[in-house]
């Protein structure tokens, strides 16, 4: 009998893997403190360019979606994470994560992990197979 894992004494920046001194990007309305959160953790601010260990990209349509995977991809490093935050089932905005997964293995990533944000969203966390993972640097374009 598979047990079902307790997360809930994790934050949400726990969940979502983020530990001190990674370059990240926050992109959108992402929810209440996150960014404040992610900063704390990080021990610095949040980049704007360069490579990434993790971007945390709101997005509300497919069409966002490929775009922020086309934007993000050749700046995540191949052991960083790309999460994608969508508006839960029952909001006017929601989207379907399980649309987003055929685009992201068309540039050559996988779909590993969901969690909740808050009441309003949860996040779908892509990443580079380990099969397909470098020497930790971004793909070579």
């Amino acid at each position: 009998m598979r047990r079902e894992r307790d997360y809930s004494h994790r934050t949400t920046v726990q969940k979502l893997g983020v530990e001190p001194d990674q370059r990240v990007e926050i992109t959108g309305d992402v929810g209440p403190g996150l960014r404040r959160d992610v900063k704390e953790v990080l021990g610095r601010g949040l980049v704007r360019s360069g490579e990434l260990d993790g971007a945390i990209v709101l997005v509300e349509s497919e069409d966002e979606a490929k775009e922020a995977l086309l934007r993000y991809r050749p700046r995540i490093r191949d052991t960083g994470y790309l999460w994608m935050i969508t508006r839960k089932r029952g909001h006017e905005r929601y989207l379907n994560q399980m649309a987003l997964v055929p685009h992201a293995k068309r540039l050559g990533l996988i779909d590993n992990k969901t969690c909740s944000i808050d009441e309003e969203r949860s996040g779908i966390r892509f990443v580079v197979p380990r099969s397909l993972r470098g020497n930790g640097r971004k793909p070579a374009a």
